[in-house]
């Protein structure tokens, strides 16, 4: 995996600030997610701590994370254990996996004493162990009796780190490294990933496409490039501390940084999955029925626009009524065209009867076409509605998410029973301050939108929105005067959080919220508005990420 010792030993460096911090707070944010929050030199850090068998990590962050509402008995125990602790150091072991927190502190009796916090970022393997100064384990977040390493991680238990025969690379100088190469004759990835500590296929594969391997290790190890998220020798996705080909890659000014922007997203839409369903697989669903609908709509219409054939065979049936014989098929003069055509029949009628029967038949192909119409239109309106949910789901929270499940259940295409969160939940628009004081308000879902659009803003407030894409409502909350700066800021967030936030040279069109009115017939998230005026803005990522979010 990405997340190897080597990474690990060069994130710790970064946390150095935290050392002399004292833990003040400790959030739950799933069943194996915790956000530490730590003081130190008047400054607060958040230190994120993930478990899960997917997306184990830790990281310093910057991301806004919905808590858990009722903290798992764990939790609860970590916080009377150590939340007032300061930290005294952070070490890595061995350069493994397993960076441990030396924490001080007064116990509940005033006694002054050390614990250890231990995390172990190993995939699947992955646990949180709090340990007396003895080592003796006073709780984990995942029990085993007899686990990974043949260790018990139980309550009492002796704790005892990962054991293997590897070495650790850092703990030797470059000569001697090359000296254990040539005495192992280490010649592929797989003996240097079984010699050293802390080393993955990140970077024991392109060693070798190095002319000297061995050299190039050790000098893969003396790196101080900047982190960065680059496709690897698989063709997927990955990170580094350095980019480990010559292609196309991310630069991020530290790994926590890095770290921060590759797993937030993948991890919150994997809880958001987790917690509504799989809610966007329901949605996708939604977009391909009503496509195959279209489709298969059309095709009928195509034939329904053939009733003038239908009609010219009644009209020209009725100069052969004088015919008793019941037949397949009748020649018939066409008096349009001057040649003679031959008729369909059905020869349990006679002509009359069929000649009556194409006659009905063209008028209930007439009165289809404009049934087929509106269910084409109805079907182009589901597509439009559920590619925005599309999209809302794509960059939301959980509670965001359980937002639009309720917008769903109360438009009746999900029911109550058929889930397994049914307390309703409410949010309030995303909202920013900006440093003169404006508020500019942002709705992440359709429930937000229209509360803020339609209830929240005042008339002559200024709402903006992306033009012709899905995207958010954005609504400066003042009456005029409005700066340079604050249009755009709303324009560029108006941009950022819609399905054209990685294009550039973005248009966003703003008018006064009493210029915005509902499209009859359709759901209020959509709207239509006049008097707008059309900016074109380029997305600043680095400038949202330092608005203040409004409490």
């Amino acid at each position: 995996m990405s997340f190897d010792g080597i990474l690990l030993s060069r994130l710790a460096k970064e946390f150095e600030p935290l050392i002399s911090g004292r833990i003040s707070k400790i959030t739950e944010y799933g069943n194996t997610d915790f956000i530490f929050t730590i003081r130190a030199n008047k400054i607060n850090y958040n230190l994120m701590l993930s478990f899960s068998s997917e997306f184990s990590r830790i990281h310093l962050t910057k991301k806004s994370y919905d808590s858990t509402q009722n903290p798992k008995s764990f939790t609860m125990f970590i916080r009377k254990q150590i939340e007032g602790y300061f930290i005294e150091s952070i070490n890595v072991y061995n350069n493994d996996r397993v960076i441990y927190f030396t924490l001080a502190g007064f116990n509940e009796m005033q006694d002054f004493n050390k614990k250890y916090l231990i995390c172990e970022i190993m995939g699947r393997y992955s646990n949180m162990i709090l340990c007396n100064e003895d080592f003796k384990i006073i709780e984990a977040l995942k029990h085993d009796g007899v686990g990974e390493f043949n260790r018990t991680i139980l309550p009492n238990a002796k704790y005892e780190f990962p054991i293997n025969n590897k070495l650790n690379p850092l703990d030797y100088s470059s000569s001697m490294l090359m000296e254990i190469i040539n005495e192992r004759k280490l010649n592929s990835p797989k003996d240097y990933m079984n010699t050293f500590n802390g080393i993955s296929l990140n970077i024991a594969y392109p060693i070798f496409e190095e002319d000297n391997p061995a050299l190039a290790f050790c000098n893969y190890l003396k790196l101080d490039n900047k982190p960065c998220i680059f496709i690897n020798f698989k063709g997927k996705q990955d990170f580094y501390f350095h980019p480990l080909n010559n292609k196309e890659y991310q630069e991020f000014d530290s790994i926590s940084a890095l770290l921060d922007e590759y797993y937030y997203k993948a991890d919150m839409q994997a809880k958001v999955k987790l917690k509504t369903n799989d809610l966007l697989s329901f949605v996708h669903k939604q977009i391909n029925k009503n496509t195959k609908k279209i489709i298969k709509l059309n095709e009928e219409k195509q034939q329904a626009l053939e009733l003038e054939q239908v009609k010219l065979y009644g009209e020209l049936l009725l100069s052969k009524t004088n015919i008793k014989e019941k037949k397949k098929e009748e020649i018939v003069f066409n008096y349009y065209t001057g040649k003679e055509i031959a008729i369909p029949l059905d020869p349990r009628y006679t002509i009359l009867e069929n000649s009556n029967r194409y006659f009905k038949k063209y008028q209930k192909m007439k009165n289809s076409i404009k049934y087929i119409d509106e269910q084409i239109n109805h079907s182009n309106d589901e597509i439009e509605y559920f590619k925005t949910i599309e999209y809302q789901l794509s960059n939301c929270t959980i509670n965001e998410a359980l937002e639009i499940q309720d917008e769903l259940i109360n438009q009746k295409y999900l029911f109550r029973n058929e889930i397994k969160n049914k307390k309703k939940t409410k949010i309030k628009p995303l909202a920013y301050i900006l440093e003169n004081g404006t508020i500019i308000s942002l709705g992440k879902n359709n429930l937000q939108n229209e509360e803020l659009t339609h209830k929240i803003s005042k008339p002559n407030d200024l709402w903006f929105h992306v033009k012709n894409a899905p995207g958010s409502h954005v609504v400066i909350h003042k009456d005029n005067d409005y700066t340079e700066e604050e249009i755009r800021t709303a324009s560029m967030l108006a941009a950022y959080y819609s399905t054209l936030k990685d294009s550039s040279s973005i248009a966003v069109d703003y008018t006064k919220i009493r210029n915005i009115k509902k499209i009859p017939g359709k759901r209020a998230c959509f709207v239509t508005y006049t008097h707008q005026k059309t900016i074109y803005i380029d997305i600043d990522e680095k400038y949202i990420e330092n608005l203040k979010v409004k409490k």
